[in-house]
């Protein structure tokens, strides 16, 4: 995995974020913000400010240079400000590949270590089996199963909370 490395966005990575975010396999299990079809404009607005909205923290994920994938975080407020949202994608090329689990133990340590965040949650579409895994191999733990709970694409979905805590309990 020496090849892999997360890093800031680039204006460079417009072009790359079209042709792999430009993908329903890829939008279907993401919040509604993440458009499809996605267009330049859409790449030019998440590099220019849409990566920052709300303190998120979010870096791209490459691979030999080249961007496969975002990974990012998003801090709660006010008394749940000890916790924070994780979510990633990759490019289906990239799929089954190991490169989601990589990205997600780095971004992990890093809200962990760097952050302070005490606690982590990633909510999936009950359907994305594969994303179920990944949290599991990284040692994230299902905390529970939310009903109902989106309704996307004409359809009502239930939405599993997976969640990891912060080993270091001086954070």
């Amino acid at each position: 995995m020496d090849q892999l490395q997360l890093r800031k966005f680039r204006d460079s990575d417009i072009e790359r974020l079209v042709t792999l975010a430009n993908n329903k396999n890829v939008s279907r299990y993401l919040i509604d913000t993440f458009p499809y079809p996605y267009t330049p404009e859409d790449a030019r607005l998440w590099l220019q400010t849409g990566h920052q909205q709300n303190k998120s923290v979010n870096y791209a994920i490459t691979f030999d240079g080249e961007l496969i994938g975002i990974i990012g975080i998003k801090p709660n407020r006010g008394w749940k400000s000890h916790l924070a949202e994780i979510g990633y994608w990759t490019g289906e090329p990239y799929w089954n590949k190991g490169y989601a689990s990589w990205a997600l133990n780095e971004m992990t340590s890093h809200a962990f270590n760097e952050l302070k965040i005490k606690k982590l949650y990633a909510p999936v579409f009950e359907a994305n089996h594969a994303s179920m895994r990944v949290l599991e191999k990284c040692a994230y733990y299902r905390e529970g199963v939310l009903n109902l709970e989106v309704f996307k694409d004409g359809n009502y979905h239930n939405i599993h909370y997976f969640a990891k805590i912060n080993p270091d309990g001086n954070n």
